[in-house]
C-alpha cells in the first residue's frame, strides 16, 4: 500500500512555467503515474523530457496553507522535485535576496 503523503526536498525554480517531480514521489503518493497526461518539458541545452501531469496536493512544511497544483512526475529526474511557477507562485510570495542573504516562501492571502 502506498502512502499517501511523502516529505521531499524540492528547488524552488522561477523559471520553471510548472512543477516537476522524479516519478518516485508520484509512487509513493499512491499515484498510477502513467495515467497522468503526457506533456513535454523544455530543459537547460534543448533537452525535453516527457512528464505525466497530475494534480496533487500540497504543503510547504511550516506554513498551514495546503495547495492543489500541476505537477509533471518524470524518471530520472535526479532531484526530487522542482517548484515551477504555475499555481506554486500564484499560492505564494517567493522573496530571494542575494545581497541580504534571505529566502522567503510566504502565503498568499488567495
Amino acid at each position: 500500500m502506498h502512502k499517501k503523503s511523502t516529505s521531499i526536498v524540492a528547488i524552488v525554480d522561477s523559471g520553471a512555467d510548472k512543477s516537476l517531480f522524479d516519478a518516485e514521489v508520484g509512487k509513493d503518493i499512491g499515484l498510477d503515474v502513467e495515467s497522468g497526461e503526457v506533456e513535454y518539458f523544455g530543459g537547460i541545452g534543448g533537452n525535453r523530457i516527457n512528464a505525466f501531469v497530475h494534480r496533487v496536493q500540497m504543503q510547504v512544511i511550516g506554513i498551514d496553507k495546503i495547495i492543489e497544483i500541476p505537477v509533471g512526475f518524470t524518471e530520472n529526474l535526479g532531484i526530487s522535485g522542482i517548484l515551477g511557477q504555475e499555481g506554486f507562485f500564484d499560492a505564494f510570495r517567493i522573496k530571494f535576496e542575494k545581497d541580504h542573504d534571505t529566502f522567503e516562501i510566504n502565503p498568499t492571502r488567495r
